[in-house]
């Protein structure tokens, strides 16, 4: 059987220790899971005051001090993992020494083990406790080129609800692919299918004079042939993922599919969905590189990633 590895950077706060046993348990204890503990160990956070100027503490930190704190750290979350249901062979640990850039050398683990699916904390503690931050996901995130990122939350509920947040139909079939095949063996999981429709474009309300009988009427005709083929697209697409879904053994009564009207903005009706749902998981796809500018800047995946709570994300990665 050919299992699906998931590399788990972790640090050695509670909250991730938490997060990872949720995590762990969300997905079930499944045999086709594995999962590459990952701590990266900070030198310059290991020098006391002074210790900088030193040449020769200041170059490296001791390897077997460094082997002590990361074989603590992941021997705790490895214990968590067992307890949710995983065998021995199924969890392996390792550790990055004199990491300078944390959330670099998880993406270069991630290359060097050919691992698509990373998880990371949402928040860790300060730096005077040497421990990964927050910041840390959001650079993970934000450069992971075409992989999938899951933000764990150690407050995440054990609803079994898991929310698809699609825009447009590539997104839709990339984000349906990655749940058949990572998440769908899951069983007692339900599932909603959520498109939030754009406002409309200004060149059906932004007339630029008072218009007369004649052009109110060809204008709200216009509108009206807007949201009909709008909700058409939308409706065909969201068709198509319940139908792959329901090829994977997904009971239709576990799918749900919302169709709703963006009221106060994308992201903020999406996080507002995200909180009245109380789902366990989001899904939602992210943006490839395009003049070099990170993945998530300025789009609604980036607002989500730093205002949602209480929910495992999962920022879908797409070519």
């Amino acid at each position: 059987m050919e299992r699906k590895c998931i590399l788990m950077a972790v640090d050695g706060s509670e909250r991730c220790l938490q997060a990872v046993s949720r995590f762990g348990s969300f997905l079930g204890g499944r045999k086709d899971c594995c999962f590459l503990l990952l701590h990266c160990v900070q030198q310059n956070l290991l020098l006391y005051p002074g210790e900088l100027w030193d040449a020769d503490t200041s170059l490296r930190i001791a390897r077997d001090t460094q082997e002590k704190i990361c074989r603590s750290i992941t021997g705790r979350c490895r214990q968590a993992l067992l307890d949710a249901g995983y065998t021995e062979e199924q969890v392996e640990e390792t550790c990055c020494y004199d990491s300078l850039d944390p959330g670099m050398d998880i993406l270069k683990t991630a290359e060097r083990e050919k691992i698509r699916t990373l998880t990371v904390g949402r928040r860790g503690l300060s730096t005077a406790e040497n421990l990964l931050l927050g910041s840390v996901s959001s650079r993970v995130a934000h450069y992971s080129e075409h992989r999938t990122v899951w933000v764990m939350d150690p407050e995440a509920p054990a609803s079994g609800k898991v929310l698809l947040a699609v825009e447009g139909r590539p997104e839709c079939r990339a984000i349906t692919y990655y749940v058949n095949e990572w998440i769908a063996p899951t069983p007692g999981l339900s599932y909603t299918l959520l498109h939030i429709m754009p406002p409309l474009p200004p060149a059906y309300w932004d007339d630029g004079h008072i218009l007369d009988a004649g052009e109110r009427n060809e204008r709200q005709e216009w509108r009206k042939d807007w949201e009909q083929e709008s909700r058409r697209l939308v409706d065909k697409f969201m068709d198509e993922a319940r139908h792959a879904l329901q090829l994977q053994g997904i009971a239709d009564s576990s799918i749900e599919t919302k169709v709703l009207s963006a009221k106060r903005g994308i992201a903020q009706d999406l996080l507002r969905e995200m909180e009245r749902g109380e789902y366990e998981a989001v899904l939602m796809g992210k943006r490839s590189f395009k003049e070099q500018k990170p993945f998530l800047m300025g789009s609604h995946a980036n607002k989500v990633l730093h205002n949602a709570r209480k929910v495992h994300l999962c920022l879908v990665g797409t070519l």
